[in-house]
């Protein structure tokens, strides 16, 4: 076959290639980030069987990515094992750090956020978690009608508690998305020094979402 017609045909065949390449890229940029939503949500609803230590073993993102809400408020996505966040509970005494990611090495540094919850100032659970003998050896001591505060580089997020629960460690259900705002903060319960399957709950209720300029 002459040398022509060889490139001709290579041309032929590379160029419809190449622009399905480009539109690919195209198509994931543009759904990245309700790509990365789905996928939160996603490993919840699928995770009911699964104690919570080893669904939180999933890696996400390496870097922190911004973003815009529907109703223009501004949000920062944090990369895993990022503390983007402070976790301020006056009534028993706490201010802690709060880490993307909830692996049994992260919650010896801070207050865990389980990576299938709402990002804070997103609409839905706001789970956070911490041992029950380092930042939230308290936590039992809460009592409804007080406040939890979880402040970003990007807003400020106020709580009431609501009622305190207890349940075990393969029951997901406080886990799971909600359709209002809430935060919930669980630890271990009933045994300080070692594995538990106990776990005690505080559920609280948003009270004011304030995003800054």
């Amino acid at each position: 076959m002459p040398e022509k017609k060889k490139k001709g045909k290579a041309v032929l065949f590379l160029t419809p290639v190449t622009v399905l390449a480009v539109c690919a890229a195209i198509i994931t940029a543009i759904g990245y980030t309700p790509f990365r939503q789905a996928m939160n949500y996603a490993n919840v609803i699928f995770s009911a069987d699964i104690p919570h230590e080893e669904v939180s073993e999933i890696k996400y993102d390496t870097k922190e990515v911004e973003d815009e809400l529907d109703d223009g408020s501004k949000i920062v996505y944090p990369s895993f094992g990022a503390e983007y966040a402070t976790l301020k509970i006056e009534s028993i005494d706490l201010e802690a750090p709060v880490i993307w990611g909830d692996t049994s090495d992260l919650l010896q540094n801070g207050v865990c956020q389980y990576t299938g919850s709402a990002f804070i100032g997103m609409t839905g659970n706001v789970v956070l978690a911490a041992h029950c003998n380092t930042f939230f050896y308290h936590l039992g001591e809460m009592q409804p009608g007080d406040t939890a505060v979880l402040t970003t580089s990007y807003g400020e997020f106020t709580y009431r508690m609501t009622e305190q629960v207890f349940f075990k460690d393969t029951n997901n259900e406080y886990l799971y998305p909600t359709d209002e705002d809430r935060l919930t903060m669980y630890t271990c319960y009933g045994n300080l020094l070692g594995p538990t399957e106990d776990r005690l709950a505080v559920i609280c209720e948003l009270v004011e979402k304030k995003f800054y300029e």
